[in-house]
Formats: C-alpha cells, structure tokens, sequence
C-alpha cells in the first residue's frame, strides 16, 4: 500500500460512530483491516497479567473462529509500555497462533499492533486496547501505513472514549429513571400511608370509635382484628368468629403491641387472610400508633371515673375505710400529705363543660376533681395559699364559663378522715359568701374568720371554740390550770394584768405569767385586734356552753 493513500471511503473519519462499544470495536477492526488491506484484524485488551492478550472483536474471513495471540507476545508489553505501534514477525513470541487453526499454511507471519487507548471495566490496574492487524504472508509496513495507523488508531481511541462516555451517560441516566420510578412509587405509597393514617387518626381521636376503627384496619388489612388492653379486655373486634390469643402467634396470627411511650396499652390480635406484604407491615405500624389513641382515652376515662368516685366516696365518709385509702395510693393521691379542699357553684353552667374544667385544673397536681349536689368539689395536694388557690379557681372557671364563679377553700388538712370535715368548712363558707351577697369571688376560709363556723350551729360553734383556744383548754384540761378565766378577766378589765388581778383577786405577777403561758399556747399574734377578737368571742361561747 502507498505510504501517501488516501483513507478509504467508510474509514473512521466520515463513518457514523457506533452507539455501543461492541458495535464500535468491531467497526474499528473492520475499518483497520480494510486500511492496511490486511487479511484479518481484532481488537484485543492487553493488561499487565502476563501480560495477556484478550481478544474483543475480529474481522476477517476466519472471524467466526478463534484468533489469538501467545500469552507472552511482545506486542503487549510494548503496548503497555507507552508504545504507540509494534511491527513484527508473529513468531517473534514463542509461536505463533494460527488464524483459523486449520494449518500450518495458515499460519500468521505478520503482526501490526497500534495502541488505541483504554477499555472501561476492566480490573486490572494497567490495560489498555489495541488494534492487532495479521497477515498470513511476510510483509512490511511503509512509513506512511504507519502515519496512516497512528491517525486511525487516535480518531479510533476518542471514538472509543466518546462512547464509553455515552455508555456512563446512558448507565446514569437508566439509573436515574430507575430511581425516578422508585421515588415516584415510594411517593405514591407514602401518600396512601398518610391518607389511611390520618384515617385511622381521625377514627380514634374524632369519633373514639372503636368498632369502626377495627372494621376499616380489617378491610385495609385483610385479617381478623381485635383491640385489647393491657389486662386482656377485648376492647372491639372486627368479627364475630374467634380470633388469636395473646401470646400465641403463628404463621397466620400476630401480636402487635399498642404502646404509647414507653407504656404497654394493649394489644392488636390479628388473624391473617394472607400474609403482610411490606406496604402492609408500615400500614400496620401506623394502625398500632392510631389505636394507642383509643385505648388512652378508654384508660383515662376509667381513671378519671375512678377518682371521682374516690372524691366523692371521701368526702361523704366521715371515717375512711382502708380500701378508700389504698384506691386513693393507687391513684397517686397521698391523703397524708397536706390538701385543700374546694368547692365551686357555677350556676347555669352545663355538667359537661363543668366536668372537663374541672378535671384539667385538678390534673396539674395530681388532685382530684368531682361533681357533687351541682357544685364543683376539688382536692388539690400542696401547701400553697388557700385563698390564692380560691381566686385563681375563680379567674379561670369565670374566664373559661364567661360567668361569674363563687368559690371557696377550706384551711389546709390532711390524713383521709379530714376530707369530709374540709368540705363542709368550705361548703359553709360558700353558702356564707352567698348571704353576704360576695358571690363571683374566690374566698377562703380563713378570710372570713369565724362567720363560716358560728353559722354551722352547734357543730360549728364547736369548732370554732376547738380551733380559737384548743391549747388553752387543754392546758386547764390536763393541769388543773386556770387560764381561760384569766383571759377572761384580762380582756374584761381592758386588758390591764393589773385590774385583771383585782378582779381574779390575786397578785399581778401571777396574772403576767399565766399571760406569758397563754402567749406560749395561742402563739405571739394573740393580742392583734383580728386574733383578740376571735379569742373573747370564744371564751364568751365556751362560758355560755359550760354553763348552760
């Protein structure tokens, strides 16, 4: 072939490159034959292991056979080393490899390999494609046939990287629709995870239906479904035949918790039509989470039913039994710690509302909260301020019922069998607040000193006497002292230890230490106008009782 030939017509610059790499190297095969007018031509990947000849793509009359190269052919190592061409005799290696292998006549004399770049995905670190051109006869390879290859085999190399390019491009974007059609289908089946959640949600917070919600988690499910609590209560169920039991699940029964929290509700029975597919298994997920919203409002509506019933229970018993105390530990109310008891009248306001407050205001320290003969009764444990505790229940009830609420507050007590004698001291001071027209206020009994007691009757007058001079009594009581008619005569002679004397007829050093000792029993405020008051008031009580 001349050295100054023209490239023939289909060569590598006017042909249209193949889209894919197979395509593409047996065309460069196909086309490098035909330059060089060579009898047979392939394409082979040449990698550092030996190095070893791997053929790709041949060309030639003897295509459908086997065309190879000796594993150590020195083409290949001069290829790898950076050798843009090799010419040589094919028995140059150690033998040479027949075309066909059908004989000795066949056989290659002459070997033209061009270096055309590298192959993507192969695992050797060193490799690269070459064009291998045979020839059965001894020939030579001119100057401009080497000019001519080395021009072919650079138009070949960017050809061959333009597509392994197109093939990344390709391989990307199949993966990309790939990951496009698996985020549209996990949209899609998120959608529908959201629609039968907020379903299943609206189920159990907006209607507390509970047959309703098993039949829907039936009929999205395909399975028998029953709802129990914690103890074992079948709580609904989808079907009327008999489904799992707790704690025996097999290949068509499941078991599925109901938490909320940490907290163990219940349980979720199913018995399966067929088994869950994995959209199921998420579904059923978000069933279990819906469903601790059923049983929660089921376990706070008996607990709050049971500690109305325990107010109620306690405040209408004058001598708690055992079991009211141990219902009262269970229910986290510790009656032996201090308490006060309050009762609100709002007139014209609907139990429903009444009940709903009421059980939110009690909830903030674990107190309790009750309906009794239309007024509000509430325990609040703690020892804040009774009166601050009656005027924040007032603010709020009246702000929330958008009326005025009149609420009173006993002193602060403790231990079970003081409930009962606190709500009467608050009952009587709401009917008082009510005579005295301070209706709409919150008051507490302290506030209205001894008015609450005095109009109780004899009972009340009782208390008051018990409340105001209790120590004295006792200290005359158990020493056969004489102190309550010192203070008597004290504050009849205008409160001069001395004109108290006279009257008791003794010395005045004798009245100024009884005095002293009756400061040491009432406290140092029993002088104050308030305290002087309650105290004449109840020895003139005491007195008229004693002697009557």
């Amino acid at each position: 072939m001349p050295g100054d030939a023209p490239l023939p017509a289909g060569s590598a610059d006017d042909a249209e490159v193949p889209h894919d790499e197979s395509g593409l190297l047996r065309d460069i095969a196909r086309q490098g034959r035909r330059l060089l007018d060579a009898p047979a031509a392939f394409v082979a990947v040449v990698s550092e292991d030996g190095p070893t000849i791997t053929v790709r793509a041949v060309d030639g009359p003897d295509e459908g056979g086997r065309l190879d190269l000796p594993g150590h052919h020195p083409s290949g190592a001069a290829l790898l080393d950076g050798s843009p061409l090799w010419c040589g005799d094919a028995d140059s290696g150690p033998a040479a490899a027949p075309v066909s292998g059908s004989d000795d006549d066949g056989a290659l004399h002459a070997v033209v390999a061009v270096r055309l770049g590298h192959l993507r995905g192969y695992a050797p670190r060193r490799s690269v494609a070459a064009l291998y051109l045979a020839d059965r006869r001894p020939r030579t390879v001119t100057e401009g046939e080497r000019v001519q290859l080395t021009s072919f085999a650079r138009l070949a190399g960017a050809a061959m990287e333009k597509t392994q390019l197109l093939d990344v491009a390709i391989a990307r974007l199949y993966g990309l629709e790939q990951q496009s059609a698996r985020t549209a289908a996990d949209l899609d089946r998120m959608r529908a995870l959201r629609s039968a959640h907020y379903g299943f949600i609206d189920l159990a917070v907006a209607r507390g239906d509970a047959r309703a919600f098993v039949v829907e988690a039936d009929r999205r499910l395909g399975a028998s479904v029953r709802l129990c609590t914690d103890d074992g209560l079948v709580v609904a169920a989808s079907r009327s035949a008999a489904g799992p039991e707790p704690g025996v699940p097999d290949g068509r029964r499941m078991v599925v918790p109901v938490l909320a929290g940490d907290r163990r509700m219940g349980d979720l029975l199913l018995e399966m039509d067929s088994p869950l597919a994995d959209p199921d298994g998420q579904l059923l997920l978000l069933i279990a989470q819906a469903a601790a919203v059923i049983l929660r409002q089921l376990d706070d509506s008996r607990e709050s039913q049971a500690r109305r019933a325990l107010l109620n229970e306690l405040i209408t018993t004058p001598q708690p039994t055992g079991t009211l105390v141990e219902r009262a530990r269970r229910l986290g109310v510790r009656l032996d710690r201090p308490y006060v008891v309050v009762v609100l009248r709002p007139d014209g306001v609907s139990p429903h509302w009444a009940s709903m407050w009421s059980a939110a205001f009690a909830a903030r320290g674990d107190g309790l909260s009750a309906l009794h003969d239309d007024d509000i009764v509430l325990l609040l444990p703690g020892e804040a301020d009774p009166a601050e505790i009656a005027r924040t229940a007032a603010e709020e009830s009246g702000a929330l019922f958008g009326r005025p609420v009149t609420v009173a507050a006993s002193d602060s007590g403790s231990g079970p069998e003081q409930v009962a004698v606190r709500y009467r001291q608050a009952l009587r001071c709401l009917d008082v607040m009510i005579m005295m027209e301070l209706a709409g206020r919150g008051v507490s009994v302290r506030e209205l000193g001894f008015l609450p007691m005095l109009l109780a009757g004899r009972e009340g007058i009782d208390q008051f006497i018990d409340a105001t001079l209790q120590p004295v009594l006792d200290y005359d009581r158990h020493r056969d002292g004489d102190l309550a008619r010192t203070l008597d005569a004290y504050f009849e002679a205008g409160r001069s230890p001395t004109n108290a004397a006279e009257l008791l007829h003794m010395h005045p050093n004798t009245v100024t230490r009884r005095l002293d000792r009756v400061k040491r029993l009432l406290g140092p405020t029993w002088q104050l106008p308030a305290r002087a008051l309650e105290i004449q008031l109840a020895l003139r009580l005491h007195r008229l009782l004693t002697e009557l």
